[in-house]
């Protein structure tokens, strides 16, 4: 009796096999959803009141049908549905939280050996085991698709095969007495740059550099002479020691507008965007054509773990300014982190290899400092190969020999993608008493980011400095801390200096003015 109970059970349960699997796995999605979830449920409330439990509802929808399905419809194409979205649905969602939380790039690159090796274990399994099975017209058509596959993973991913195009527009780096001009294309390619009837190269030890991102170097007062500049790249298909197979030149004119002083100083400032450029470049748009100066302060992308990624600071600097005004960066701690970042000088805006530097425009005169990770070189999620420590006693070295600081200029201003001014500031205790030493006296502001929020710290109060420190960048329109998900919502900082003033502004990708703070 008790083994005539038992296989009736065992007969329900192979007959119940789908279902069952379809509620297991809807379980587990909605168990990870809600574990995640609350990673980021304060982000996606200050976005929308409402989105976190919309997105809650939605996600309780599998395990709700699942269950539905057992008692009331007892269809399997209803168990097949469950197990298809909730596999799409755990998918979107990992993705969405590894975007939300500023870690989809690191993700994927991470991910895509892993990818790789479980592809060719399938491509063997499915040889070895299935493939002997199927029928002449299935082998045909599995022959096919798998060459198909094996034939653009060749081109593309292999050999890097692709049409050359620009993957981004100029952008014109301004560092101590030189414009940087930077540019990406979509294969490696040779580049120069014309400004007038003089061409300047992207060179190294006589040697053309081959790559996809360039940087050149224009005296400043030449090119604010010129006021133009055209960049060109000849596609490089192939290199070999005696053979190499190029294309023809590609050339783009720019205008160029040099800062001019006449109708007072206007500069905008971004930082934390993330690599999010919708909203970070609206809301740098706030003067229009009237902006003589756009500084990038730091976290622009989230790590430097492709080249990809560097392209996104040239793409936001351009959507921004067109290539036409002057753009300074200053490193942020994300940026110091991932298999680019010891490179990451190459690209940007540096002097002699450092991200720490001076630039005077028109009479403006900014010094900009790499404030670095905000990580000891001994964490384990940086180590072995951060070696700040290094760098800052080098940067102070750097500091405490400099002997002019802009004396003669009507606006001094500091560039710091971490606040180390801020009463409350307490990383690098003994390096930051020495930047306090360095810079007390000797500016008007302090312009930094870090923290997603947009403040005004004055002087004396709130830093242990002669001068105030602004946080003005905020992943939202509305919100001056508590920054949402929203793409398209950003907030920065206006400066406008005009009259020996310097007024600043938090403005939105919408327009708006937040609020508006006397300076000096």
């Amino acid at each position: 009796m008790a083994k005539e109970k038992t296989n009736n059970i065992l007969n329900i349960i192979k007959g119940k096999k789908l279902y069952i699997i379809s509620t297991l796995i809807a379980a587990v999605y909605t168990a990870i959803f809600f574990g995640t979830y609350v990673i980021i449920f304060y982000k996606l409330r200050n976005t929308f009141t409402a989105l976190p439990y919309i997105m809650a509802a939605f996600a309780m929808a599998p395990i709700i049908f699942a269950i539905l399905n057992i008692f009331i419809f007892k269809n399997k194409a209803v168990n097949i549905a469950v197990i298809t979205v909730s596999a799409l649905m755990a998918l979107g969602h990992f993705l969405f939280t590894a975007y939300v939380l500023e870690k989809l790039i690191f993700i994927v690159v991470s991910a895509l050996p892993i990818l790789a090796i479980i592809a060719i274990l399938a491509l063997f399994l499915f040889l070895i085991l299935g493939y002997p099975k199927l029928g002449k017209r299935a082998k045909m058509i599995s022959v096919i698709v798998i060459s198909v596959i094996i034939f653009f993973v060749c081109v593309f991913g292999i050999l890097n095969l692709n049409f050359f195009y620009y993957t981004s527009g100029g952008v014109v780096f301004a560092v101590e007495d030189e414009y940087q001009i930077a540019w990406s294309t979509s294969v490696n390619s040779i580049g120069y740059v014309t400004v007038g009837e003089s061409i300047y190269y992207d060179i190294d030890n006589g040697e053309n550099c081959v790559c996809t991102l360039h940087k050149v170097s224009i005296p400043m007062n030449v090119l604010d002479e010129a006021k133009g500049y055209t960049i060109t790249s000849v596609p490089v298909y192939a290199e070999a020691a005696y053979l190499s197979v190029s294309g023809k030149e590609h050339s783009v004119e720019y205008t160029f507008r040099p800062v001019d002083t006449s109708d007072g100083l206007q500069i905008y400032n971004i930082s934390d965007n993330h690599e999010v450029l919708s909203g970070a470049s609206k809301a740098a748009k706030y003067f229009g054509s009237d902006l003589d100066i756009l500084i990038l302060n730091g976290d622009i992308i989230n790590d430097v773990s492709t080249l990809y990624q560097i392209t996104l600071i040239y793409k936001l600097a351009n959507r921004i300014t067109g290539g036409e005004v002057p753009v300074i960066y200053s490193r942020g701690n994300h940026e110091c982190n991932g298999k680019y970042a010891e490179r990451l000088a190459d690209y940007v805006g540096s002097y002699n290899g450092k991200l720490y530097y001076n630039v005077k425009l028109g009479d403006a005169y900014f010094t900009v400092l790499d404030t670095n990770n905000d990580m000891q070189d001994t964490d384990y999620r940086i180590a072995p190969s951060a070696n700040h420590a290094t760098q800052r006693a080098e940067e102070t070295e750097w500091l405490n020999s400099l002997t002019y600081w802009g004396e003669d200029c009507t606006y001094r201003i500091l560039i710091a993608h971490m606040g180390f001014a801020l009463s409350d500031y307490s990383r690098f205790p003994e390096w930051t008493a020495e930047l306090i030493e360095a810079t007390d006296g000797k500016y008007d502001l302090c312009l930094s980011g870090h923290t997603h929020v947009t403040d005004y710290s004055p002087a004396g109060t709130a830093t242990k400095t002669s001068y105030p420190v602004i946080r003005g960048s905020i992943r939202s329109n509305t919100r001056a801390s508590g920054e949402g998900v929203d793409p398209a919502a950003f907030t920065g900082t206006a400066l406008t200096c005009v009259n020996g003033s310097i007024t600043a502004m938090f403005t939105n990708s919408k327009g708006e003015v937040r609020s508006t703070i006397a300076v000096k």
